[in-house]
């Protein structure tokens, strides 16, 4: 079985539970009651939701803690860990490494780690425990221990001789978040790879297209092309698993990227109201910021953490799903920009 197939097959529903009313799938959050139980379901049923949805969770908790956004929050904690334990085990490390892996990390560097767990939660916490320190549940070792770190705050947990123990892909993230004084020694060859696979910044990662300046805006200057891109942007619509489909979208959305990157701040407005700003309305309002194609997408979202522009801000849109980028303070924007914001998160 391909792991496209397993993922639809386990994220699909399976039970409901009555305190599991909050919508982890789509964008649209019920009323949230505060009691002091978090309203998980111990059983492990697996619960629908999507990545974009759940990113978008933890990033409001982040950037707006509230009782009611810290609610909805442990909430998606507990999805991604039944997500981790039904996983199949020979397929964390690919896993770990997609957007799946992101998200992990995400909820560790927010709040939610740092707050008291409800009587529910701690429950759930211990039966982990349990299991991760049963013999028999070895080979599920690592599941749980994902499962595991997000119930624990930083620097409270230990595995014995991690070093040894903990797969090289996992490692790094363990030692930041349960033993930062663990020393991490890699040989140096393996060090650079990584430094050079993943840069930094996003002057680093740039041009992030080939076609860039008037190279570029011939493309969208010609009905012929924009006919093309309007069509891919529709069948995404249709069809958000076409691979073709999601390729030639993520080269189409880097070269608008690269185009609102490039200009002046005075060009910004003209350039939103040319085709270039359509097809730009178009990728962001049809929700595909929320898919990272390949590691380049990845590291281009990563390297978009705090843009310090307006044309990056818009740049940045096409990278994130829907609600996930939050201004608080528009007063520094442009009019028309600010405008603009509602309408397209």
């Amino acid at each position: 079985m391909g792991l496209r197939r397993w993922l639809l097959q386990t994220l699909a529903p399976q039970t409901t539970s009555p305190l599991s009313s909050l919508d982890l799938l789509s964008g649209q959050a019920g009323r949230v009651e505060l009691p002091d139980l978090a309203g998980i379901d111990r059983s492990g049923a697996v619960r629908p939701w999507s990545v974009a949805r759940l990113e978008a969770i933890f990033r409001e908790a982040a950037v707006h803690p509230s009782p009611g956004t810290l609610q909805v929050a442990r909430q998606a904690r507990h999805c991604l860990s039944v997500f981790w334990l039904s996983a199949p085990s020979d397929q964390l490390e690919l896993l770990y490494g997609s957007a799946i892996g992101a998200l992990q990390r995400l909820q560790l560097e927010g709040p939610l780690v740092h707050q008291v767990l409800a009587r529910d939660e701690q429950a759930w916490r211990d039966q982990l425990q349990e299991q991760l320190e049963d013999p028999e549940q070895k080979p599920r070792q690592f599941n749980l221990l994902l499962a595991l770190m997000p119930y624990t705050r930083p620097g409270q947990m230990r595995v014995a001789s991690p070093q040894e123990t903990l797969p090289d892909w996992l490692l790094p993230d363990y030692a930041a978040y349960c033993d930062p004084d663990l020393p991490l020694q890699e040989p140096v060859a393996l060090l650079e790879a990584a430094s050079e696979s993943a840069p930094e910044s996003l002057e680093e990662l740039q041009p992030l297209a080939s076609q860039r300046g008037d190279e570029a805006m011939a493309l969208f200057r010609d009905e012929a092309a924009l006919t093309r891109m309007t069509a891919l942007i529709n069948r995404y619509g249709l069809d958000s698993e076409d691979q073709e489909v999601l390729e030639e979208l993520s080269g189409l959305r880097c070269i608008v990227a690269q185009l609102w990157l490039d200009i002046e701040p005075t060009q910004a407005q003209g350039l939103y109201e040319t085709p270039v700003g359509l097809v730009t309305r178009s990728l962001i309002t049809a929700n595909f910021g929320q898919e990272l194609v390949d590691a380049q997408d990845q590291r281009i979202r990563e390297a978009f953490s705090a843009p310090d522009s307006p044309e990056a801000l818009i740049a940045m849109l096409l990278f994130y799903p829907a609600g996930a980028v939050s201004v608080g303070d528009t007063s520094s924007l442009p009019t028309w920009l600010a405008q603009e914001l509602d309408t397209l998160q």
